[in-house]
């Protein structure tokens, strides 16, 4: 945070205390969190001090609770809250009761009530907030209820599935009254990416590479290059090419090199989602005792193109004033399972969940049916379209959490 925001830039260390936190007997209990607050630039951040709820505890407010008769002016304009408590950086509030119906049974979840006060505090209505990692979506909930606009990202696909639901599920219980819809996005192929050791064998397939069998510095070769195949989950900064470096075959180059002093050494190919700018000129620098050709292959920018999954199918029909899902074959939940289309009896079992947008504006969806089944039953497939329905969207959501959208 230091280096992101700037040391000067750090306003409050926020100590979160709670009861129910872990009890030791050979160390004291551990009854809180620490929240750090930075502003982008020191004085200009937003606090909202009258937003601030905090309380007294119960016993506390009766024994001294605080007369305001306007005399006192050591705070000037800041005044204590109806309870008479000014904001502190220490804030007593409980973790999620195990019956709260708040919980969706995510390992990280924290109360609405935290994020509460640090939206509250931190923004004002319209604001945008940012969750990088969103867990269960309890920041973004509690913005939608509180009128920020929201964007939250997780690199864990429960996450984003939890979230979702939790967002979708909290918009139907209060029939429509936040008016707001969100979609969820692929960034950079996330679907491809959170699986490393499958990506690198879909990268293989999809370009080509002849695969090395046993310890070699390369993943395989590619017309005359010699293959190293970067992480697929981030952008290859210098440091991951110590491993390359450190599994050279450097007498075999010193042998070339000895052999054809004028001819080159090697050819190496780096296959990267993504690379700092610097990368190729780093490894030639590191390496310039011998004589190299090294090319970057960047996924992202320069094979944009190659297809990496197959796209669901499905068959959406109006009918007799119903809408009708009458087949849905997700072909890459299918491939997994080693299962052909034909061999499907139910395509329902395939399927997490259903939402349809009875109005979509063309941009953003606003699904009125959320068709999100326990798991010991099937989505509907059949639902009446109501008579102002125009323009119809349908999101089908497969088992690996993989959408197909359909307009009707």
């Amino acid at each position: 945070m230091d280096e992101v925001f700037g040391k000067d830039n750090f306003l409050n260390e926020i100590i979160w205390n709670y009861s129910g936190g872990r009890i030791g007997h050979n160390f004291f209990g551990r009854k809180h969190d620490n929240i750090y607050w930075y502003a982008k630039k020191y004085g200009n951040q937003t606090f909202n001090y009258d937003d601030v709820r905090q309380e007294y505890a119960a016993s506390t407010l009766a024994r001294n609770k605080y007369k305001n008769n306007g005399s006192d002016d050591r705070v000037l304009d800041y005044k204590p809250n109806e309870e008479g408590k000014f904001p502190e950086d220490v804030w007593n509030i409980s973790i999620i009761n195990p019956f709260a119906k708040e919980r969706v049974d995510y390992p990280t979840q924290k109360p609405e009530k935290l994020l509460e006060e640090v939206i509250k505090a931190a923004s004002n209505p319209g604001d945008l907030v940012f969750d990088c990692f969103m867990g269960s979506g309890t920041t973004q909930t509690v913005a939608m209820k509180l009128g920020r606009r929201f964007i939250g990202a997780d690199i864990n696909l429960g996450s984003i599935q939890t979230t979702t639901k939790r967002l979708l599920c909290e918009i139907q219980r209060h029939n429509g009254d936040y008016h707001c819809g969100f979609e969820v996005y692929n960034v950079n192929n996330y679907d491809f990416f959170r699986n490393p050791v499958e990506a690198k064998e879909l990268l293989k397939e999809a370009l080509g590479i002849q695969t090395y069998e046993g310890e070699t510095a390369y993943d395989g070769e590619l017309d005359g290059y010699m293959v190293k195949i970067m992480p697929t989950n981030r952008i290859a900064t210098k440091a991951d090419l110590e491993d390359l470096k450190a599994n050279i075959p450097y007498k075999t180059w010193e042998k070339r090199k000895e052999e054809n002093p004028n001819s080159v050494v090697e050819k190496i190919m780096i296959v990267c989602m993504g690379h700092e700018a610097d990368l190729k000129a780093s490894l030639e620098q590191d390496l310039s005792a011998y004589k190299l050709e090294i090319k970057i292959v960047d996924i992202l920018r320069d094979k944009s193109d190659l297809q990496f999954k197959r796209e669901a199918e499905a068959v959406v029909k109006k009918e007799d004033g119903k809408l009708i899902i009458k087949e849905f074959y997700p072909m890459n939940l299918l491939q997994k399972l080693s299962v052909q289309k034909e061999s499907v009896d139910e395509w329902r079992q395939l399927v997490e969940s259903v939402f349809i947008d009875w109005n979509f504006d063309g941009e953003t969806m606003r699904p009125v049916v959320c068709d999100i089944p326990d798991k010991n039953n099937y989505v509907v497939g059949e639902y009446d379209i109501p008579e102002s329905a125009g323009r119809i969207k349908v999101k089908i959501t497969d088992l690996l959490s993989e959408s197909l959208e359909v307009e009707v």
